[in-house]
């Protein structure tokens, strides 16, 4: 019988080159068993590519750039993209930094200090947390659904965020036209309201829901945010516009 593995294998440093020149049956030798054999070896150079990878990976300050997401996926951290910035992504170092923190930003998900910190991953530096027992009576809108929970639900809060902020009014007659993409009250775009919904979303505890962002350009204190003679001034100029954020299934279910 003729010799089935060539002498010459340790020339191949793929598993498709190892198994081209290794036939199972002399009855393969042709073509077509090289083929087959070629394929199944290129699947097992990909497993093995896998598990490089996979090591590569591990580590948030060694991974390769273009394989950052894998890890940010693995551990639920999307890198973020700056607010007011026309998609300016995060920096690169401190997404790293993030990713090796995962356990510590887990951890503290769903307080109120979280929260803030996720903000802050997009720019925004001057918020803060009310829940719902501290404001009971917000100045938000959006469906009769949403108004209602933000009265009768106890397990809730809303985010008031202050100047300086990169987020501007849009006021009418200030140079946007009607159906331009604009969004309404505030210079944010669509995906920077979708990507501060979906943090929120995805770090709040699970019975608890976020209501409403406050954007305030107000001078003075807004009403029900403050402790009466505590030596907040009450008053000023200026606007404020509410957002909804609530839960994933309100936008399915037409609720916002």
């Amino acid at each position: 019988m003729a010799e089935l593995i060539p002498t010459n294998t340790e020339n191949a440093f793929t598993y498709a080159g190892l198994c081209a020149q290794i036939l199972q049956k002399p009855c393969n030798d042709g073509q077509n068993g090289l083929n087959w054999q070629s394929t199944m070896g290129g699947a097992m150079d990909v497993e093995l590519d896998r598990l490089y990878y996979a090591r590569a990976v591990r580590y948030p300050t060694q991974t390769p750039t273009d394989a950052l997401y894998y890890l940010a996926d693995e551990r639920g951290l999307e890198r973020v993209r700056l607010v007011g910035t026309g998609g300016t992504l995060e920096d690169e170092t401190l997404h790293r930094l993030r990713l090796k923190h995962a356990w510590t930003i887990w951890q503290r998900s769903g307080s109120q200090d979280g929260h803030i910190k996720e903000l802050s991953w997009c720019g925004i530096n001057n918020a803060k947390v009310y829940r719902r027992v501290d404001w009971p009576s917000p100045i938000g809108g959006g469906s009769l659904y949403v108004r209602q929970f933000a009265k009768l639900v106890w397990s809730q809060f809303d985010i008031l965020i202050r100047k300086p902020m990169p987020v501007a009014p849009l006021l009418w007659g200030s140079g946007w036209v009607y159906g331009d993409g604009s969004t309404w009250g505030t210079t944010l775009i669509t995906s920077e309201i979708q990507l501060l919904r979906r943090l929120v979303r995805d770090h709040k505890s699970a019975h608890d829901t976020c209501t409403y962002f406050h954007f305030s350009f107000t001078s003075g204190a807004l009403w029900g945010t403050f402790t009466y003679g505590g030596g907040t001034l009450y008053g000023g100029s200026g606007e404020t516009v509410s957002i909804v954020c609530g839960e994933k299934l309100w936008e399915t279910k037409g609720y916002m």
